[in-house]
């Protein structure tokens, strides 16, 4: 199965493993509840998709790497405790708890989360002193004499012994008390991810042209060459950053993370072609000026030209998209504050907005709420403080809801000029491309990421965009 297969089995596995029934009692036993085995090549996702689960189920998650832990970290260490047996007392040994047990419920007094996932990393890489201990854990959920809080859940994680030779085969008595998923690299399941993630266009159209070395692992005279999903996140995310420092970068760097010499070798080129639409004013006008070069491009040079296109798109589309989110919270936060909140008296005005933040302080250490989410929580504070310092600056001549409801109006106006300015530069980028006698497939890429973008997929629900329509249509028949 794909990566993102193995996601929703394990949101499925979980919901199951903590229903209960009307009576109070567990739908599935605790004692069939088996535990997740994910095996699959390093850099797939594992860890990932472990962290989109738990923000998609609201459930806790603590996450060890099973070869930082030693058969004392994991069981606890020993200690002498006087019994009473028969009527004689006796020295017994026992265990102090377990660190990785008291962490869960650490994480569960901060958070307030009481049921969640465990999940325990390269399962298979553990010493051989520790190997009875998983199998115990992964037969009833307990580390020594220290058992998992109810409604937790183990997902364990490991590599194939042809990845890392550091690896344990798994016995049979293991692998029958676990729910095994064997996981394999997946392009199509990458994209979609890549695109919600932001990562650099230039690798999504390259991957696109060279599907084959998306992840690719080659024996060689020098050893092992490889490159996995990971080293293309990676690159993209120091890539963006050099860009915007004006860095230069070179075959060299790129093998930094891609470790594979044809793959990077190719790549570097791509990425020369890439910058090379790079340049002052609108690419579109650059490009649809020369009309003889576009129908010289091959079909590579398309695609480049089509992410170079889309690029700057998909960012003014997602900080649009941002703009209307605050929005809207800044309209359903404006009720209560007017409620609660005198704005007519500037001491109650600083006290309201200093125990908001308070309160989101809280929230945000606790983890329970989003990074993403707590920064517009924090962008409408800031803006509805602004605006009630500006209205009493004025002299109050309207009252603070109508003046604010006036400022939303002006910024919802705003927003709707500039939808349609993105809409004239998709609708520039599709001109473009059709001058291209090879753009087809490039086409259907622009059209193919303009609707999986959460951003400009709304946008074009809200607006018309005729030829988006028309290659979505023609998308759709040749699938």
């Amino acid at each position: 199965m794909n990566i993102q297969q193995a996601k929703y089995e394990i949101i499925r596995t979980f919901r199951a493993y903590t229903a209960r029934r009307d009576d109070g009692e567990y739908r599935i036993s605790p004692d069939k509840q088996r535990p997740i085995l994910l095996i699959g090549p390093p850099g797939i996702g594992k860890t990932a998709i472990m962290r989109q689960i738990a923000e998609e189920t609201g459930a806790g998650l603590v996450a060890y790497s099973m070869t930082h832990h030693t058969r004392q970290s994991a069981i606890g260490l020993p200690f002498i405790s006087r019994r009473d047996y028969g009527g004689r007392e006796y020295s017994v040994t026992e265990y102090t708890m377990s660190e990785i047990v008291a962490s869960i419920y650490d994480y569960m007094a901060a958070t307030g989360k009481t049921a969640g996932i465990l999940f325990l990393d390269e399962i298979n890489c553990v010493s051989e002193t520790l190997a009875p201990v998983m199998l115990q854990l992964l037969q009833n959920k307990t580390f020594g004499t220290h058992r998992l809080p109810p409604d937790w859940m183990i997902v364990a994680a490991g590599n194939p012994p042809e990845y890392n030779k550091s690896v344990r085969e798994l016995d049979m008595a293991t692998l029958d008390r676990v729910k095994n998923m064997d996981i394999a690299a997946d392009l199509s399941v990458w994209q979609a991810y890549a695109l919600r993630q932001n990562i650099h266009p230039v690798i999504r159209t390259y991957l696109t042209v060279y599907p084959e070395h998306f992840y690719n692992i080659t024996d060689s005279d020098r050893g092992r060459l490889f490159v996995t999903a990971r080293g293309w996140e990676d690159l993209s995310c120091i890539l963006l950053s050099y860009e915007e420092e004006g860095e230069s970068v070179d075959e060299e760097f790129f093998l930094q993370y891609l470790q594979h010499d044809e793959i990077a070798r190719s790549f570097a080129l791509y990425y020369d072609l890439f910058r090379h639409f790079s340049g002052e004013g609108s690419l579109a006008d650059r490009l649809a000026s020369d009309p003889e070069k576009l129908a010289s491009f091959s079909a590579t040079e398309c695609m480049a030209a089509a992410a170079m296109l889309f690029n700057p798109i998909r960012s003014a589309g997602r900080e649009r998209f941002e703009a209307m989110r605050t929005l809207e919270r800044r309209e359903e936060q404006l009720r209560p504050a007017l409620a609660e909140c005198d704005f007519e008296d500037e001491m109650k005005k600083d006290a309201y907005f200093r125990a908001r933040r308070g309160e989101l302080d809280v929230r945000a250490a606790h983890g329970v709420i989003r990074p993403e989410e707590e920064f517009r929580e924090r962008r409408v504070l800031d803006t509805l403080e602004r605006d009630a310092g500006s209205w009493l600056k004025s002299g109050k001549s309207e009252p603070f809801s109508v003046y604010e409801r006036r400022l939303i109006d002006e910024e919802r106006t705003r927003l709707d000029a500039e939808a349609k300015r993105i809409l004239a530069d998709i609708g520039e980028a599709y001109r473009v491309l059709e001058l291209c006698p090879r753009g087809r497939s490039a086409l259907l890429y622009l059209t193919t990421d303009l609707g999986g973008d959460e951003a400009l997929s709304e946008l074009l629900r809200d607006y018309e965009c005729e030829p988006w329509l028309r290659y979505g249509r023609e998308l759709l028949k040749e699938e």
